[in-house]
C-alpha cells in the first residue's frame, strides 16, 4: 500500500507512506526524507512468549495466541507549525495476508483519510 498526504496550514509537508503486505517493509517519509522503517519480525503480529502491550481492541485472541489487529505510527511534522500525525493499519482476522487492510491517517487526533488495499 502507497499513499501520500499534505500536513499544515501555513508551513506545508508532504507524508508518504509505504507497507508491503507481503513482506511487511515500511516506509515514511516527510518531504522525501526516510522518518521510520520497519519490517515484520519472526513473530510479527503474534506474541508467542506472552501478552501483548496493546488494548484488548486491538488484538485477538486465538486458541491461546494473540494477534494484533492494529499497528501504529505517530510522528510530528513542522517546525514552526507542529502537527502530531498518527498511521494505523487495520489487518483482517482470517488470512489476513491475502485481504486488504485497512488504513487511517489523524493529524492532531482528527481522522482526515481512511484507505483500504494491499
Amino acid at each position: 500500500m502507497k499513499f501520500s498526504f499534505e500536513v499544515g496550514d501555513a508551513e506545508k509537508h508532504t507524508v508518504d507512506f509505504f507497507w508491503n503486505q507481503m513482506n511487511g517493509v515500511l516506509e515514511i517519509k516527510i518531504n522525501g526524507e526516510i522518518v521510520q522503517k520497519g519490517s515484520i519480525t519472526l513473530f510479527s503480529p503474534t506474541n508467542l512468549t506472552g501478552n501483548l502491550d496493546v488494548p484488548a481492541t486491538e488484538k485477538w485472541n486465538l486458541h491461546g495466541y494473540e494477534i494484533q489487529l492494529i499497528e501504529k505510527w505517530n510522528f510530528e511534522v513542522g517546525i514552526i507549525e507542529k502537527r502530531f500525525v498518527k498511521i494505523e493499519k487495520e489487518r483482517a482476522k482470517w488470512l489476513a495476508g491475502f485481504r486488504p487492510h485497512k488504513y487511517r491517517v489523524y493529524v492532531d487526533d482528527h481522522l482526515i483519510k481512511e484507505y483500504k488495499g494491499y
